[in-house]
């Protein structure tokens, strides 16, 4: 067997198999979906012609989408240089870049299932009823655009000890989702935060799912929102990944 689909298919096994990783990245979605949903707001449009209870499934996806990158990566990137993991596997036939590549991967793997999840929880008991092709084009957005959020937390794996990732990744997970607009719509925002929302990936994920919920052509800015952060998030792991590979650290 190839070393490098091994070793991918043994990470996401690992996540898979962690009851505490599942229960906050599954459970966290979903519960805020049911706390938030309200049926006196439930039908209220928000966006366009989106309703109150669409627009929360898709901020929800994206908050999912977040917990399960930062935690994915974040977290174990830390623990792993902390205990020596990543050294050990500079000696494996596999190449160097293999063990970035195969951490942000196996963090979009999961981060699919959380989606799909929370749509699931939409449809079942928020009311939410879109045609399958709506459906399977809203999920794949919401999926393939959460790479900037799986790029996130491997560099904050990089740049953070563990000592001091939980509370990191804690902090970013809701500064993010407040301030990208995921709990609040950003219309009903102050000014100054709507346009700090903006600045966000946050914001750019929300309004792609949106868009296709309110049936309007995707934005271009949107994406190029996106790529920015995920080709700047990446460039600042190589960086750290080779500065910590010549000191022997990583």
């Amino acid at each position: 067997m190839n070393p490098l689909f091994a070793f991918g298919r043994f990470e996401v096994g690992r996540l898979l198999r962690s009851w505490k990783f599942l229960t906050i990245t599954v459970g966290f979605p979903v519960l805020f979906y049911l706390l938030f949903l309200g049926d006196h707001r439930a039908g209220e449009i928000v966006y366009g012609g989106v309703q109150w209870r669409e627009y929360l499934m898709v901020s929800m996806c994206s908050f999912g989408a977040l917990i399960t990158a930062l935690n994915a990566g974040g977290s174990r990137v830390a623990m792993e240089r902390a205990g020596g993991w990543a050294r050990q596997l500079r000696v494996t036939p596999m190449p160097a870049w293999s063990y970035v590549i195969v951490k942000i991967t196996a963090s979009m793997l999961v981060v699919l299932p959380v989606i799909l999840l929370v749509e699931l929880v939409a449809a079942a008991y928020g009311g939410v009823s879109l045609a399958p092709g709506t459906w399977v084009g809203l999920s794949a957005l919401l999926w393939i655009t959460a790479v900037p959020f799986a790029a996130l937390g491997v560099l904050v794996g990089f740049a953070v000890g563990t000592e001091a990732v939980f509370p990191v990744v804690t902090g970013l997970m809701f500064v993010l989702a407040y301030f990208g607009g995921l709990f609040t719509p950003v219309s009903r925002m102050p000014g100054a935060l709507q346009t700090a929302a903006r600045l966000l990936p946050n914001f750019h994920h929300l309004s792609l799912g949106l868009e296709v919920l309110d049936g309007h052509a995707l934005g271009a800015s949107h994406w190029l929102v996106l790529a920015g952060y995920t080709l700047g998030f990446a460039a600042l792991i190589v960086w750290r990944h080779r500065v910590e590979e010549a000191r022997g650290v990583a």
